[in-house]
This record gives C-alpha cells, sequence and structure tokens, in this order.
C-alpha cells in the first residue's frame, strides 16, 4: 500500500552548487514519481531556490502515464517559479513522453527544459561563472 522503502531513485542535495538532483533507475512508476516529490519536500536540505535535475538515464522501464504527468504538472511546484527544473532523458520514448510533461508544465513550471545528456544539464543551470 505505502512506497516501498527502496524506491528506485537516488536523491542528492548539493548546498554548495545549489541543486536537487534526482536519480531515477530500472523500472519506474506513476506512483513512485508522485511519492518522490514527497522525499524532496521532507528532506531537511532542501532549498525551494536551488535548482532541480532528473535524471532518468538509468531508467530500464519507465510505466508513467501521461494523466500522472499532467496531474504533476498542475501541483504548485515545491520550488520558487524562478527555479530551472532539467529532465534528463536519453532514451527516445521517454523523451517524448517528459516532453510532453514540459508541456503540461508550462505555467507552473516556466523554466523546464528536456535533455537528452547530463552534461547538457548541467550547462543549463545557473551559476556564479555565469555572471558577467
Amino acid at each position: 500500500m505505502g512506497a516501498s522503502a527502496c524506491m528506485p531513485v537516488v536523491l542528492k542535495i548539493d548546498p554548495h552548487r545549489k541543486v536537487v538532483y534526482s536519480a531515477f533507475y530500472g523500472e519506474v512508476t506513476d506512483a513512485e514519481v508522485l511519492a518522490h516529490g514527497n522525499a524532496i519536500g521532507s528532506d531537511p536540505d532542501f532549498n525551494p531556490a536551488f535548482s532541480e535535475i532528473v535524471d532518468f538515464s538509468s531508467v530500464t522501464h519507465a510505466a508513467i502515464s501521461e494523466s500522472t504527468l499532467a496531474a504533476l504538472a498542475a501541483n504548485p511546484s515545491l520550488y520558487k517559479s524562478s527555479v530551472v527544473h532539467i529532465v534528463v532523458a536519453p532514451d527516445e520514448a521517454l523523451f517524448r513522453l517528459l516532453s510532453k510533461y514540459k508541456d503540461f508544465a508550462q505555467s507552473s513550471r516556466p523554466n523546464l527544459f528536456v535533455v537528452r545528456t547530463r552534461s547538457e544539464a548541467y550547462r543549463l543551470l545557473p551559476g556564479p561563472s555565469k555572471t558577467n
């Protein structure tokens, strides 16, 4: 009934880089994607001003529905509206699915990007090295 003790996701919050990094792996379901937001929000290191990277590079099967993504996008973000959200999806089918999430989330997460690689994701992060 509840979320399993071993969800297929690793959460790392880096206060120095000001980024919340989530890496899903293996088989991922709607319930796990939805539950992960609670895990982020309850982490004592979470800061709503940090950027977010959600990495699906190690996912072998995604049982995630468009309706779940639409519901997730309709919920208010845990983050400030100015935050950059980046989703890494190298797999073609997952990239297309998560691009639909970007469409659903235009008003709730206006700075959402879907990219193919982690290196692309890190290039999109704001940082002191990108100031004048």
